[in-house]
């Protein structure tokens, strides 16, 4: 599962407290259980199995929003990959919602703007608003890799292969290890035919880590 909440220690003064962990349930380890929902290379009935169990465990969505939203997020798109869309759009959109609560109540913060563009842009709900949300943050903070990314995953979705290209070059300036826009940016090189370079970065994000399931499961293979 891709971590969309980071840490802005090194850009921001000081990072807030981390969320409360969720409580500890007999025989279940988080950790495993959050792997297990990331996993898009599962059988998606498997990856169901292991979003709803931690979804259940979070349960207060106030202490754990984010993870929570993620576990929605994972499940809709494995409601997805399995065919079964009525199940897959309630999951979309209650990720949407919870990352939209801060937002809601006032806050305009990078990382609250850039889950809920990832959100809707995972989903393919409201993209123009997903651009919007994509575009706050980056005027808060232009250098910004994971909205960048998000922005430039956008833009894949949309068919806007040179945009997407320009914002995962962005991306993997300031990030130059991260598989998501070096695979990401390989596909959108592929489709606009350029092959050699497509597929040196597609192996280049494999050295780093294999997320080709992952974006396989959004619809994109190369």
């Amino acid at each position: 599962m891709r971590k969309r909440v980071m840490c802005l220690a090194a850009v921001l003064a000081a990072c807030s407290d981390p969320a409360p962990e969720p409580t500890p349930q007999a025989n279940v380890d988080p950790q495993q259980m959050e792997f297990r929902c990331g996993d898009y290379s599962s059988m998606p009935a498997e990856q169901v199995e292991a979003c709803t169990s931690l979804i259940s465990l979070y349960g207060d969505a106030t202490a754990n929003r984010s993870r929570l939203a993620l576990a929605y997020l994972s499940r809709g798109t494995a409601h997805k990959r399995s065919g079964d869309g009525a199940r897959s759009e309630p999951d979309y959109r209650e990720a949407i919602r919870l990352h939209s609560i801060p937002i809601d109540s006032g806050e305009r913060e990078v990382l609250n703007l850039n889950d809920r563009c990832w959100a809707r842009a995972v989903a393919m709900i409201d993209l123009d608003a997903a651009l919007d949300d994509c575009n706050e943050a980056l005027r808060l903070m232009p250098d910004f890799v994971p909205a960048l990314d998000s922005r430039a995953f956008l833009h894949l979705r949309g068919g806007r292969f040179q945009d997407a290209i320009t914002d995962y070059d962005a991306a993997i300036q300031g990030s130059p290890q991260d598989s998501w826009s070096l695979y990401g940016r390989g596909i959108a090189k592929l489709r606009m035919g350029d092959s050699a370079g497509g597929q040196a970065d597609i192996e280049a994000s494999k050295g780093v880590q294999d997320v080709a399931a992952e974006f396989a499961a959004y619809g994109f293979a190369p």
